[in-house]
Parts: C-alpha cells; sequence; structure tokens
C-alpha cells in the first residue's frame, strides 16, 4: 500500500510542477502577445499619421504654389495646349515600346 502511495504522491507533484510550468508558459505567451498587440497600434498610428502627411504634401495647391515660387513654373495660354491621343502618337512609337489597349466589349471589359 505504501509504494501505491508513493507512486501517487510522485504522480501528484509532477503534474503539479507540470501545471506550474504551462502556466508560467502561457502568462509569458500573453504579455508576448499584448506587446505585440501594443506595437500594432502604434504602427497603425503611424500609418495614419504618415498617410495625412503624404496628402498634405500632395494637395494641389502646394504642389501648384511650389511650381510657380521655386520652379517658375506657369500654366500655359489655352492656345498652347495641345491635346495627344494614342492614334496620334502609336505610328511613331517603334513596335517593340508599344501595348495594346484592349478593346471594349458590350459590358465594358475586354474578354
Amino acid at each position: 500500500m505504501t509504494r501505491l502511495n508513493m507512486i501517487l504522491y510522485f504522480a501528484l507533484i509532477f503534474s503539479a510542477l507540470g501545471l506550474v510550468n504551462s502556466q508560467h508558459k502561457a502568462r509569458n505567451r500573453y504579455i508576448e502577445l499584448e506587446q505585440i498587440n501594443q506595437a500594432a497600434k502604434q504602427y497603425d498610428q503611424e500609418y495614419g499619421q504618415l498617410q495625412l502627411e503624404q496628402s498634405t504634401w500632395a494637395m494641389h495647391s502646394r504642389v501648384e504654389a511650389i511650381a510657380t515660387e521655386q520652379l517658375q513654373m506657369q500654366v500655359p495660354d489655352a492656345k498652347r495646349v495641345q491635346l495627344v491621343t494614342l492614334a496620334e502618337v502609336a505610328p511613331k512609337v517603334p513596335a517593340a515600346m508599344q501595348f495594346k489597349v484592349p478593346e471594349q466589349t458590350q459590358q465594358g471589359v475586354a474578354p
């Protein structure tokens, strides 16, 4: 009987140690997960700020002001503006550089 008690006692001790070890690992994983989630939130916030900054830098009025002030560029007169279509340019482009424009079907999408 004492032999069975000793076996059960050691089984109890080992299972308790296993439980403590698994809880410790689970807590460490949870801490790591929270750190990763916090980093993800920071990255999302930084991404939003970068998008806002990009939209500010790319504003039409800002680009136009820089082009006018720093580069001395001007909007051309309507008489000097020429509209170039693909049909006018395609015969002059070498065959190696040409690309095919898909023809539209009735749904508006090429097959």
